[in-house]
C-alpha cells in the first residue's frame, strides 16, 4: 500500500515538471545544475579560485587567503583551530546539497546519455521523484498518526466514525501537499532548500509515531529510539545545506525528548545520546564528504554562517522587515489556505500534535524573521507541516458540510492553485530557458547545413549583457562537440560589499552603451586580458585587448533602447524575442501602470479587445553574429 502510493506521488511529480519552463530564481541553476556540471562534465576538476569552469560562483571557489592549515606545523590543537578558521573562511555550499544532480550527471555520461535535454531536464525529474515525492508520502504517512487525537474504542460505532474522520484526515492532508502552489512550483526544482525539505520531511515522518501521539510514550521503544536516531542523522545531513534548519530540529527534539522522558536527567540524556549524538554523525558523514570533493578539510556550513551571520553579508542580496514572512511570505506561501491556517491558530481547539506542529512552525519562522534577507523559498521545508495544520483543520470544517459544497471546495483549492503554476510555471520567467534553447538550435541548424560537420562550430562565445546570473548556463548549453565560451557581468559580494567598488553588472545598468564600446573597441585596463600562455598572469604591464566579438548577445528589453545602435555597429543581427513577464499595462488611452521600460519604442505590447487593454512584455533577446 505504501510503495502504490509512493508510484502515485512520482507520477504526479514528474507530471508536475512539464509544467516548470521557467526560472523562479537563478539559485536552481546556479546553486546545482552549475557546480554540478563543472565538476561532471567540466575539464577543470578544481572547486577554488583557480577553476576555468565559467559556472562556479564564488560560493565554491571562497578561501582563505593563507596556505591551507594542513601545510602547517603545530600541535594538533593549532592544527584543529586553523581548520576551524578555514571552515569560517572557506566554501559556502556543501556537495551534500547536490548529490542528486551529481550522481545524475556521473550516470548519464558513463552510459552516454547525456543529451541536451537530459542534462537541463533530467535533474529535474530526479528531484520530483527522490525529493517532491518523497516529500509528498512523508505527509501522506504523517496524516495517517493523527488519528490518535480522535480515535476511541474501536468497537463502537462512534469509533468506527471517529477512524472514517481519520481516513478523512488524511485524504485533506495529502490533498493540500499535492495542489499546494508552491509545491508545485518550487519542489521539483533543484534548489537545495527543496532537498531539505525532503530531508526535514522524512525526518518529521520517522518520529510521528510518537511526535504527533495523544499520549505519553515510552521511551524505551527499540523501534522508536531507532527511528529517533535515523531521523537526527538524516538532520545532520540537513544542516550541513543550510544551518538554518536547526530552527525546526532543536524543538522538534526537546518536544520529543519530553514526551519520551519522566524525568529531566532522561530528557537531557536524550538530547545528548540521541539527538547530538546521532545529529554529529550525520553531519560528519558530509564533511568526509566535502573533504574527498574539495580535496581540502572544509566545513561549509561554517563558511555559510560566517558570511550570512558574523560578516551580514545575506543583506547584499535584498532586505525586508522582521514582519515580512507573517504578513507576506507565509499568505503568499499558503495561498488559499491562508484563512484555515488563521482560523486554526486563533479559533481552533489545539490538541497535543498540532500544538507540536505549530511550535516548530513558530520556531522556524520566528528564527528566519531575524535574518535580513528573506525570500519565499527559505519557507519551503516548513510547506509540509503546514498542510498537516491545514488539513487537519480542513477534515472538521467539511464534517458540516453537504457532498456538492465539499466538492466546490474541493474544486477551488485546485483550481486557483492549478492557475498560479500555470502562468508562473509557463509564462514568467521562460525567457532564460527559451534564450538558451534558442542558441542550440540555432547551432543545430548551422550543423544540419554543414551537412553534420561541425566545422566552424567548435567553439562558440556567448555574452549575457545583463544582470548577472539572469540565466542558466552551461548546464542548458550542453551540445558536443561544440564547446561555449559563455560571459556574463560580475556582481559578486566583494564589489557588492565594498562602497568604492562599483559591480560590472552595475556599470553596465547605468551605460549599456558605454560599457559595450570600453568592452568591444577600446583598449584600457579593464579590458580583455590576453597572455601568451594559460600559465601567464595579468599584470600591470600586460597588453590588454578589447573583448573579441562573440557569436551570441543576449540582453534584456530593458537596456535594449540604449545598446541597439551599438549592436548594429557591431554587426549583430536580431534573431529572437523571448518573453519573460509583464512590465506594465495600459486601459483605454490614458490609464498606465508599469515600469520606465513600458514605455521604451522598441518594448513589444499586445493588444485585447482593440487595444482597450494593452500589455507591455518585458523580454529577452538573442542577437546573433552572421560571420
Amino acid at each position: 500500500m505504501a510503495f502504490k502510493h509512493f508510484l502515485f506521488f512520482a507520477a504526479f511529480r514528474i507530471l508536475n515538471v512539464f509544467l516548470i519552463q521557467s526560472q523562479f530564481d537563478p539559485d536552481e541553476f546556479w546553486q546545482n545544475l552549475e557546480p554540478s556540471y563543472c565538476r561532471v562534465f567540466g575539464e577543470d576538476l578544481a572547486f577554488d579560485n583557480n577553476s576555468r569552469c565559467p559556472g562556479l560562483t564564488w560560493e565554491w571557489k571562497r578561501r582563505r587567503q593563507e596556505r591551507y592549515y594542513d601545510e602547517l606545523p603545530g600541535s594538533w590543537s593549532d592544527r584543529l583551530a586553523d581548520a576551524f578558521t578555514f571552515g569560517l573562511e572557506g566554501p559556502v555550499r556543501s556537495f551534500s546539497s547536490i548529490l542528486p544532480t551529481l550522481v545524475f550527471y556521473a550516470v548519464i555520461k558513463r552510459y552516454k546519455w547525456d543529451s541536451s535535454w537530459m542534462v537541463s531536464r533530467g535533474p529535474l525529474i530526479v528531484n520530483a521523484i527522490f525529493v517532491a515525492a518523497v516529500t509528498d508520502w512523508c505527509v501522506w504517512y504523517s496524516s495517517r498518526w493523527m488519528k490518535s487525537m480522535t480515535t476511541g474504542n474501536e468497537h463502537n460505532s462512534k469509533a468506527r466514525r471517529e477512524d472514517r474522520k481519520n481516513r478523512n484526515i488524511v485524504f485533506w492532508c495529502i490533498y493540500c501537499s499535492l495542489t499546494s502552489w508552491f509545491n508545485g512550483y518550487t519542489l521539483v526544482r533543484t534548489y537545495s532548500n527543496s532537498l531539505e525539505t525532503s530531508l526535514l520531511a522524512v525526518s518529521f515522518a520517522l518520529i510521528s509515531p510518537v511526535f504527533l501521539s495523544a499520549v505519553e510514550t515510552a521511551s524505551d521503544s527499540k523501534a522508536s529510539m531507532a527511528r529517533a536516531w535515523v531521523a537526527f542523522f538524516i538532520g545532520g545531513i540537513c544542516v550541513s545545506i543550510r544551518f538554518t534548519c536547526l530552527t525546526a530540529y532543536i524543538p522538534m527534539g526537546i518536544i520529543l525528548a519530553r514526551q519520551t522522558s519522566k524525568t529531566i536527567s532522561a530528557m537531557v540524556a536524550y538530547l545528548f545520546r540521541v539527538c547530538a549524538l546521532a545529529g554529529l554523525l550525520g553531519f560528519a558523514s558530509t564533511v568526509v564528504l566535502d573533504r574527498v570533493m574539495y580535496g581540502v578539510w572544509a566545513i561549509p556550513v561554517l563558511g555559510n554562517f560566517h558570511f550570512n551571520v558574523i560578516q551580514g553579508n545575506g543583506s547584499l542580496y535584498g532586505t525586508h522587515p522582521f514582519h515580512w514572512y507573517f504578513t507576506a511570505g507565509i499568505p503568499a506561501l499558503t495561498g488559499i489556505l491562508f484563512p484555515v491556517l488563521v482560523y486554526d491558530l486563533w479559533f481552533g481547539r489545539q490538541t497535543r500534535a498540532t500544538r507540536n506542529l505549530w511550535t516548530i512552525i513558530a520556531c522556524y519562522v520566528v528564527a528566519h524573521s531575524a535574518s535580513a534577507h528573506k525570500e519565499f523559498r527559505f519557507l519551503l521545508p516548513v510547506l509540509p507541516i503546514i498542510c498537516l495544520v491545514c488539513g487537519a483543520r480542513l477534515q472538521t470544517l467539511a464534517i458540516g458540510l453537504a457532498p456538492s459544497q465539499t466538492n466546490r471546495l474541493l474544486v477551488s483549492i485546485a483550481g486557483l492553485n492549478l492557475i498560479a503554476v500555470l502562468y508562473l510555471g509557463l509564462v514568467h520567467q521562460r525567457a532564460p530557458i527559451d534564450v538558451n534553447q534558442a542558441i542550440l538550435k540555432s547551432i543545430d541548424d548551422f550543423r544540419a547545413l554543414q551537412g553534420g560537420s561541425a566545422a566552424g562550430i567548435e567553439d562558440v562565445a556567448v555574452h549575457y549583457l545583463m544582470g548577472c546570473h539572469s540565466t542558466p548556463l552551461l548546464s542548458h548549453m550542453h551540445d558536443p562537440p561544440t564547446r561555449f565560451d559563455p560571459w556574463y557581468l560580475d556582481c559578486g559580494p566583494k564589489c557588492r560589499a565594498d562602497s568604492a567598488t562599483e559591480c560590472e553588472s552595475d556599470v553596465f545598468s547605468k551605460d549599456p552603451d558605454g560599457f559595450l564600446l570600453r568592452t568591444y573597441f577600446e583598449r584600457g585596463r579593464d579590458r580583455y586580458c590576453e597572455t601568451e600562455n594559460e600559465d601567464d598572469v595579468c599584470t600591470a604591464t600586460t597588453n590588454f585587448k578589447p573583448r573579441p566579438l562573440p557569436q551570441y548577445v543576449v540582453c534584456s528589453s530593458e537596456n535594449l533602447g540604449a545598446m541597439k545602435k551599438r549592436l548594429q555597429t557591431m554587426g549583430m543581427l536580431e534573431i529572437g524575442r523571448f518573453m519573460n513577464g509583464i512590465n506594465g499595462i495600459q486601459i483605454g488611452r490614458h490609464l498606465t501602470f508599469g515600469s520606465d521600460s513600458f514605455f521604451d519604442p522598441d518594448s513589444t505590447r499586445v493588444g485585447f479587445l482593440n487595444d482597450l487593454f494593452v500589455l507591455g512584455l518585458e523580454e529577452i533577446i538573442l542577437f546573433k553574429n552572421p560571420i
